[in-house]
């Protein structure tokens, strides 16, 4: 079957293609009709850099179409969510307990058509399913994923004091679930012009703070901080380390362009006796705990949403984040 297919190409070049799909899906995987995909940052990545036309869409949610063959667990008809990567379950990394550094199992990256597609092949193990939810919050459940192994890294724990440094969709879930776990102190903190991204940590109940300039100059938050979450760019790492109190630990994310070199004074790491960790939630193994969360509430999934658009919009809806990143938090497209 044909299907529309958006590709994108550096420089910011986005077009829709018309790719064909079979019938009938591979042993092993189901078709789904896309009900709706989150824009992620990686993607404003990708249309920097990317040299040749690629299909694209990660953050996914749709309805089981068709299914394969030797699938018994899943049926048509059912609304699922489809994780970025999976574990395999069979290597020996799973059978020691250690799926989260499994990368075995088919993907659906190298399909024609992704995300941001009418409909697309998904091999079954990573799909996840999904009660009680709009489709265009069920696709949070990849970033939400995210944040939440974030939160698993640094591990926080009730009365701990947290900076979150970068007020985009991914610190904005970890701040709401370090509010919700039991943080004493919340702090979101955002470059001048981030006004209504801060405003969303503050209504998730979190201190929202702009900072313009150099962070290891700020003396309100020098040294104040047990936890202090970076999803900003790694080059702001070195100045957030003053932010951790003896003993305190930073966990990042945040992908720097470039080659990510940094520098930072060991000496003062050591005799501060300071954590450094890296989250990567690749594969994805938090699907079914943030699929909750997003329907209790915990995670605001409908407060994180700012914008909507139909797939054949998807075009102006990557302009949309490129030049109005600061003031856009979550888009989604809806391709039905």
């Amino acid at each position: 079957m044909k299907v529309l297919s958006a590709k994108l190409k550096a420089p910011w070049q986005v077009r829709l293609d018309e790719v064909e799909l079979p019938d009938v899906p591979p042993v092993g995987w189901v078709r789904l009709r896309v009900e709706a995909c989150g824009i992620c940052g990686t993607d404003l990545t990708a249309a920097e850099q990317n040299s040749e036309w690629s299909p694209f869409g990660h953050e996914i949610a749709g309805v089981i179409e068709v299914v394969g063959a030797e699938l018994h667990h899943l049926k048509v008809g059912q609304n699922v969510t489809v994780e970025s990567s999976s574990f395999c379950g069979d290597c020996e990394l799973c059978r020691a307990g250690r799926v989260d550094l499994c990368n075995k199992v088919p993907t659906f990256w190298t399909q024609p058509a992704m995300g941001f597609s009418q409909r697309m092949m998904v091999p079954a193990r990573s799909v996840v399913p999904y009660e009680g939810l709009s489709a265009a919050v069920a696709c949070l459940a990849e970033p939400a994923g995210v944040a939440f192994d974030m939160i698993k890294t640094a591990g926080i724990q009730g009365g701990d004091r947290v900076a979150v440094i970068g007020p985009g969709p991914i610190g904005l879930m970890a701040a709401a679930l370090a509010v919700r776990g039991g943080a004493s102190r919340v702090v979101v903190i955002g470059r001048p012009g981030n006004d209504a991204r801060l405003a969303a940590a503050a209504a998730m109940g979190a201190e929202a703070l702009t900072v313009d300039g150099d962070l290891s100059q700020q003396k309100n938050l020098t040294q104040a901080f047990e936890h202090v979450l970076l999803t900003a760019p790694v080059q702001l790492l070195p100045a957030s380390l003053s932010l951790l109190t003896y003993g305190g630990e930073l966990t990042y994310i945040g992908i720097g362009k470039g080659p990510g070199i940094i520098s930072f004074d060991a000496n003062d790491f050591h005799f501060r006796k300071l954590q450094l960790r890296s989250s990567f939630a690749s594969p994805a193994i938090y699907y079914p705990q943030v699929l909750r969360l997003l329907r209790a509430g915990v995670i605001p999934g409908e407060a994180m949403i700012s914008h909507r658009f139909g797939l054949k919009e998807i075009g102006a809806a990557m302009q949309l984040y490129r030049d109005k990143k600061s003031t856009t938090n979550k888009i989604v497209i809806l391709p039905a």
